[in-house]
């Protein structure tokens, strides 16, 4: 179970893993939860002995969350995960039909044609040229169309991040959040870039000076 997550991330194309073990005080304040359910806080030791009060069925998808660093005397081990173990897609998922959509299974993924073809739900026409996507994005000005078209070009190996770059300067933090996201396929300098822009948030610097203006007057 400790490794339970790594199929899944080596899934989404990762080239290496690794492990890293280190000790925390067992009053340390963590979150402790099911994956997709509302985390609880609770110490280092009380989610060690809920995890432990699990049966093997649930523990997957049980997880950790330690919401600060680990300072480097913390750890006591790294190791490299050579064969990567745990579920796919989501907990306990064997013996249920993955779903073939976008959003769940990437381009190139394994059987993922053959998936798609017996699926009775999935419309390859739901998938839009990417030249379409591009020009509507040029032009889009409502936040929730251009999120919803940024959701269509996540992970879809696509070079020219510059036809998108102006929306890092989108006053809308759900639009620059969809941006980060929609960034993974672009080429990786470029794409490196936009999230180094996004992450010092000039939009968000621009408004506290502004409201900062307005406080003195």
């Amino acid at each position: 179970m400790t490794y339970q997550w790594s199929r899944e991330i080596k899934r989404w194309k990762s080239p290496r893993l690794v492990g890293v073990h280190f000790r925390i005080p067992d009053d340390t304040a963590v979150t402790v939860g099911y994956y997709g359910d509302i985390p609880q806080e609770v110490t280092a030791a009380q989610a060690v002995a809920r995890f432990l009060s699990l049966s093997p069925e649930e523990m997957r998808g049980y997880e950790v969350f330690l919401p600060r660093g680990v300072d480097a005397k913390e750890i006591r081990r790294i190791r490299s995960l050579q064969r990567p173990i745990g579920w796919r897609y989501r907990p306990n998922a064997h013996g249920f039909k993955p779903c073939p959509c976008p959003a769940c299974m990437n381009s190139g993924e394994y059987r993922i044609s053959r998936i798609r073809d017996k699926s009775s739900y999935y419309d390859r026409s739901y998938i839009r040229p990417r030249q379409e996507v591009l020009e509507k994005l040029r032009t889009a000005q409502d936040s929730t169309e251009i999120i919803d078209l940024l959701d269509e070009l996540h992970g879809r190996g696509q070079g020219d991040a510059f036809r998108i770059a102006h929306l890092a300067d989108h006053p809308d933090p759900a639009v620059r959040e969809a941006l980060a996201y929609a960034l993974d396929g672009f080429n990786k300098k470029v794409a490196a870039e936009l999230r180094e822009k996004l992450r010092s948030d000039p939009v968000k610097d621009v408004r506290e000076a502004a409201g900062a203006d307005e406080d003195a007057a």
